[in-house]
């Protein structure tokens, strides 16, 4: 009895990871295939998905990680049910990108006005370009460190690079440390993920580090977060 126990696990097991692999067998059988992207999902692709795909190789083409041999395979959801299927630990993210396979599922959306909802009631928009970009850049970090030290990345690196190469809006280096360091919403995970972005932006265009030795380089947060505010001081 304990045996057919552990075998029916095993079997429920397998069924899983089949059906986190290929997605598209249960729900995301609309698929289109464009430039590098592969595009799945669970109602009819709009035609302006093409629009919002050329945005994101525009974005990804400004990272000196792009990397044209790779291709994305993006899930997109028409709401928020097979979103969180697929990843209930992140069902109230935008969007999330599974490790090694690479598998990216998209919250609930609307390809036509080129818009992501995450299932939550504030910070709950942002543009499909942004979010395909964000996670897209995940994947060319993973490719350019490797699994196990893309594993063992700094969130703030990780999250802040993905963050400056989707750049959502233009960002105006001396207002972003102003929102940040006077601490409005300083409990949302938008407020980490600006002040990530700011940080990783302040290194590469102001300190004129490289990607690598972004990676590389082990920072003193406080240190850095001190010489932003007087950088601002100085210069705003």
């Amino acid at each position: 009895m304990r045996y057919k126990g552990f075998y029916f696990i095993i079997i429920l097991a397998v069924i899983f990871i089949i059906f986190i692999l290929f997605p598209n067998l249960s729900l995301y059988r609309n698929h289109i295939n464009y430039k590098q992207f592969n595009i799945y999902c669970d109602t009819k692709i709009d035609d302006n998905i093409y629009k919002v795909l050329d945005e994101v190789e525009e974005k990804l083409l400004t990272s000196e990680i792009y990397d044209n041999s790779l291709n994305f395979k993006i899930f997109i959801s028409s709401n928020f049910n097979p979103y969180s299927i697929f990843c209930p630990s992140l069902k109230d993210a935008f969007a999330a990108t599974y490790p090694i396979i690479n598998n990216i599922f998209i919250s609930k959306t609307d390809i036509v006005n080129n818009l992501v909802y995450r299932n939550a009631t504030e910070d709950n928009e942002r543009s499909l370009s942004s979010v395909i970009v964000h996670e897209a850049t995940h994947k060319l970090i993973e490719n350019e460190i490797g699994v196990k030290v893309n594993k063992n990345l700094q969130t703030w690196k990780k999250e802040g690079y993905c963050e400056y190469v989707s750049g959502e809006n233009s960002l105006n280096l001396s207002a972003g440390i102003n929102e940040v360091y006077t601490g409005s919403n300083s409990f949302s995970s938008a407020f980490s993920y600006l002040k990530y972005r700011i940080l990783v932006t302040y290194l590469l265009d102001v300190k004129g580090h490289t990607f690598k030795s972004l990676i590389e380089t082990e920072f003193n947060i406080h240190n850095l977060e001190n010489e932003l505010m007087t950088y601002r001081n100085n210069f705003f």
